[in-house]
């Protein structure tokens, strides 16, 4: 009977072991390599990177000595002071764990090593913080929103790693009904997402009722001698003109709505000679006053941050530095190209005739991550003269420039590094700092 209750309270202890698990693997010396600067050595302590993504360990060197550890991106950097042998891991939630040097050796100090932590709990299902999802797009040119974030895509297929949990999207295009949606990520498995926007064209047919030869022409291209449909076009006024060799007997502006297969006819007697050419521009407006209060077109002015960069309205370009013109009402996609990139798309939606000004951000403008920390906790942060907090942190920075970030903490000589954000990524920054020499 003793024997049986025995066995039971080893059982039951031996059960919180079994359920939280922690390991070290992998472990080894860094050599420090010219081409590797990431590498730092410290002559009073030994550094170890534990490569984890979990957060909140602590660290006993030999068991009683608390050791300074960073906690980073996929990663907690540890110092340990002279002869540590054995190292104590504690965890919240995966327990205490023990490890021991390679044959029970100490810890080198001036060195720099490397491992894998694992911890688990046997109890319950891995769970990866993110995921990838895939939208395969029709058309290729289109604006994605994801969340809060928007993209101007150009392509059939969008590859985005995403944290696990659910998601909102909208996909819009010129001449094409926006698409919304929501889609979750699971730990397991990618989401596939095909989107195929419908278009929502519009079209416009004449039916002439004239005797003789003339040539029809839409928005001054030239469509047929007869009854035609224009191309696919978007909503808005657009421009009718019947010639008859070089000399114009029609001029009309027509309002065509969203979607709308639009039919005119034009007989015999509308026709009239009339002093207008090929050449000559396109009106924005009829020329009476009656007919000028109903177009509703927009007048906008769009200037880029940079005069050198290029202007693009729904997908084409309008000019450089500066473009002035009008827009019909509803939705335009407006953007800065120069070399290659772009700007962060705007979305443009236009309600009133009321004269708009506009200016765009600098052509690969967008925000990166920085992922700022050091071989010291507690450094102050400070990013073109301004605060940003104290180390590890992760900062977010327009991705336009260079950024001249500083680290300072009393008792060490403070150091500088120019950074550059990546547009829609996490540049990791490790810098190191040392302390001032004794007078």
């Amino acid at each position: 009977m003793k024997r049986t209750g025995l066995v039971i309270l080893l059982v039951l202890a031996c059960l919180p072991l079994a359920a939280q698990q922690m390991s070290v693997e992998e472990f080894a010396k860094v050599r420090r390599m010219p081409w590797n600067k990431t590498i730092e050595v410290d002559k009073a302590s030994a550094i170890v990177d534990f490569v984890t993504e979990e957060k909140g360990f602590t660290f006993l060197a030999n068991g009683k000595v608390q050791a300074e550890a960073q906690e980073g991106d996929g990663m907690v950097t540890v110092k340990f002071p002279k002869k540590t042998k054995a190292i104590v891991i504690r965890h919240p939630s995966f327990g205490q764990y023990t490890w021991k040097s390679a044959k029970n050796k100490s810890l080198k100090v001036n060195s720099h090593y490397r491992a894998l932590l694992f911890a688990s709990d046997p109890t319950v299902d891995f769970k990866a913080p993110k995921q990838w999802v895939i939208f395969r797009m029709s058309p290729a040119n289109t604006l994605l929103t994801v969340d809060s974030l928007s993209k101007q895509v150009r392509s059939d297929i969008v590859e985005m790693y995403l944290p696990v949990g659910k998601h909102s999207y909208r996909v819009e295009s010129p001449f094409y009904e926006a698409e919304e949606g929501s889609f979750e990520l699971s730990d397991s498995v990618r989401a596939d997402i095909p989107v195929r926007l419908q278009p929502f064209y519009s079209y416009l047919t004449v039916k002439p009722e004239w005797r003789g030869r003339r040539d029809l022409y839409i928005d001054l291209a030239r469509i047929s001698k007869k009854e035609a449909t224009s191309f696919r076009m978007q909503e808005g006024w657009h421009r009718v003109n019947v010639f008859r060799k070089d000399k114009c007997c029609y001029d009309s502006l027509l309002l065509v709505g969203r979607a709308e297969k639009k039919l005119l006819t034009i007989a015999d007697a509308d026709l009239h000679p009339l002093p207008l050419k090929l050449t000559d521009p396109m009106p924005v407006a009829p020329p009476d006053s009656v007919a000028l209060a109903a177009v509703r077109l927009t007048p906008i002015k769009i200037t880029a941050h940079d005069p050198q960069a290029e202007i693009w309205v729904d997908l084409e370009k309008k000019a450089v530095g500066e473009w002035e013109d009008s827009l019909s009402l509803g939705i335009h996609f407006v953007e800065a190209r120069k070399e290659g990139v772009s700007s962060s798309p705007l979305r443009l939606l236009i309600e009133d005739s009321f004269p708009k000004e506009i200016t765009l951000e600098a052509a690969g403008a967008g925000y990166g991550l920085v992922n700022i920390h050091c071989n010291v906790a507690g450094a102050d942060i400070t990013i073109d003269g301004k605060d940003y907090g104290q180390t590890p942190k992760i900062v977010r920075l327009e991705a336009t420039r260079n950024y001249r970030v500083t680290l300072s903490k009393d008792g060490y000589k403070a150091v500088s590094q120019k950074i550059p954000p990546r547009g829609n990524n996490l540049t990791d920054v490790y810098m190191k700092l040392k302390k001032k020499k004794r007078i």
